[in-house]
């Protein structure tokens, strides 16, 4: 019997480890969201491209070459709900008008580059009134939005707004949406 309990309580924690959705996992304790962009061309020549995108961003700061790539700060990040065909009335406000702090890692080879972005933070202002029911203001780190410790899962009413979290993050590190040269008109 206590063997099977043993057993039990080792599956349910590997559980625990095991959850992701969309691109974002939790890793000991920890929300992290990882993506991998397929990139043509030499290390030398992507470190370049990489340190341009972030040299473009105004949300990314404190940044740090190390061996494996670069890493550094989210500060003032935002989403654009809009753009990904969302509406103010079904949309939380942390992503209409919050403001995202957390790292990033970015680490660089031959032909691809992975970020990965943890200890996300938000906080939003209560908004003036508007014709749109008003929302209260919050703050708080994103694991607590997305999950409840010792579940196995993610919240489910939170999976549609992390896809869009997700969809936004991936966008916002592509350094073929962000770096490519602007065309002659």
């Amino acid at each position: 019997m206590k063997w099977e309990l043993t057993l039990v309580v080792l599956g349910f924690y590997s559980c625990l480890q095991a959850q992701k959705f969309d691109l974002f996992e939790i890793e000991n304790g920890e929300l992290i969201w990882r993506n991998t962009y397929e990139y043509q061309g030499p290390q030398d020549s992507l470190r370049r491209e990489v340190v341009s995108m972030l040299k473009s961003k105004v949300f990314t700061q404190h940044v740090v070459r190390n061996e494996a790539g670069y890493n550094g700060e989210i500060k003032h990040y935002q989403i654009d709900p809009k753009r990904y065909g969302r509406s103010y009335s079904n949309t939380p406000l942390i992503y209409w008008d919050g403001e995202w702090s957390g790292k990033f890692v970015i680490e660089v080879r031959d032909d691809r580059y992975r970020v990965t972005i943890y200890g996300l933070y938000f906080e939003n202002k209560a908004q003036p009134p508007t014709h749109y029911p008003i929302k209260p203001p919050r703050k708080g780190f994103y694991i607590k939005e997305v999950w409840k410790k010792g579940s196995p899962n993610f919240k489910k009413h939170a999976l549609p707004d992390m896809a869009l979290m997700s969809l936004a993050l991936r966008d916002s590190f592509d350094i073929m949406k962000y770096n490519s040269p602007i065309p002659d008109w």
